[in-house]
């Protein structure tokens, strides 16, 4: 029985399933195994992104791939970009999907179409803009770019709010991710050693944790207790509120790069391919539940799990989706369509630790992008238990 499902993206450019699955009806022990891995992209993996049905991916190959997780097939292509695409979110109602890239433009697509709906392409006055991230209400988002400057959106009226400039609190360094806690009313601010928390309502810090190594993957576990992983690969939990750290554990050797929280667990991706699940407990420090060591460097990771909570038709109850020839925005969308009817094939996972095929490449030296159209991936690879 499936608990949940993460995605991962690699630097080898793999998109790679990975799911959290009790080791028989009756045992109540975890185990994790590969569900799929896909080599659409033509370079790293930046940034992934699921809604109920979608799942997005970017790449500094300056592509977006979409694909559709209840049939477990590659759906569609965006090429809007003419720069690394930095970071993708789905709004919490999963009408849009938005979008940054180092080009300096922010673009909004409507879900199911694909179609570009609304684009800044001077977010940050021309300069790449580093990551967004959508309020947990969905009535705005806050960007940061290389501008250094934060940059809150009015996503009901589709357009900028204010600007802070964040240009005084380094003059080497620039804010690369954001983070909020699950109701919105805080987020935080990684800046190498440092992470910034700040209050929505003051609209000031609500405190700052300082560390002796560069800050990595960050999540909030509850409205006031923010897990992060540092570069020597420790985990640690504080409290925002009594100031004060709440506990630490090493788990590894190399950073952790990812951290993401799953219901009462969470999940640590390490950048050797190290993908742990730990049971948390209030307080007191996680207990190592089950471990997956994928043998790539991870990148970025989301949760594929929402479609449990959300009223979506199983794959047997839906009719074949029509999509259309050329699925690329930007370009002339011919009358033909085709019906979407392909199984994929199945392999065999003979243990853990495996080398991931990579679709005939010889090796991970790959070639510059070229932008050209693309036809509906076959290359899927599923494990026997999907």
């Amino acid at each position: 029985m499936d608990v949940f499902e993460i995605i991962l993206g690699t630097y080898e450019s793999f998109v790679i399933g990975v799911k959290c699955r009790f080791k028989s009806q009756k045992s109540k022990d975890l185990e994790l195994v590969q569900s799929f891995n896909d080599h659409v992209h033509q370079a790293s993996i930046r940034s992934v992104s699921c809604s109920s049905k979608y799942m997005a991916s970017s790449s500094t190959d300056e592509t977006i791939e979409i694909y559709n997780m209840i049939r477990r097939c590659h759906v569609h292509t965006i090429l809007q970009h003419s720069g690394t695409v930095t970071s993708l979110a789905f709004t919490p109602d999963e009408s849009h999907l938005i979008s940054t890239s180092e080009d300096g433009s922010i673009a909004m697509f409507e879900t199911g179409t694909w179609k570009l709906k609304k684009l800044w392409d001077k977010a940050h006055k021309g300069s790449a803009v580093s990551f967004l991230a959508v309020h947990p209400s969905g009535k705005l988002a806050l960007s940061v770019g290389k501008d250094k400057t934060l940059r809150t959106w009015n996503l009901v009226k589709g357009r900028p709010a204010y600007t802070t400039n964040q240009s005084s609190m380094s003059a080497y360094y620039f804010f690369d991710n954001i983070i909020w806690s699950p109701a919105g009313q805080y987020y935080g601010l990684p800046l190498n050693t440092k992470l910034m928390i700040f209050n929505v309502e003051t609209a000031g810090i609500a405190c700052t944790i300082e560390d002796n190594h560069k800050i990595h993957g960050v999540t909030f576990i509850t409205e006031h207790l923010v897990c992060y992983g540092s570069e020597n690969g420790t985990l640690h939990c504080y409290d925002i509120i009594n100031k004060e750290s709440v506990w630490e554990i090493k788990i590894g050797d190399t950073r952790v790069k990812c951290l993401i929280k799953v219901d009462s667990r969470l999940v640590t991706a390490l950048s050797d391919g190290l993908v742990t699940v730990w049971e948390l407990n209030d307080s007191k420090k996680p207990i190592e539940s089950c471990s997956l060591f994928l043998d790539c460097r991870i990148t970025c990771i989301c949760n594929n799990s929402l479609r449990k909570s959300k009223m979506v038709k199983d794959e047997s109850d839906e009719e074949a989706e029509e999509v259309k020839d050329d699925t690329i925005i930007g370009t002339n969308i011919p009358n033909k369509t085709q019906n979407i009817k392909r199984k994929l094939p199945i392999e065999d996972i003979q243990n853990n630790k495996r080398k991931l095929p990579i679709n005939g490449v010889k090796n991970n030296k790959l070639k510059p992008t070229i932008k050209k159209k693309k036809s509906l991936s076959n290359n899927w690879k599923v494990s026997e238990n999907v």
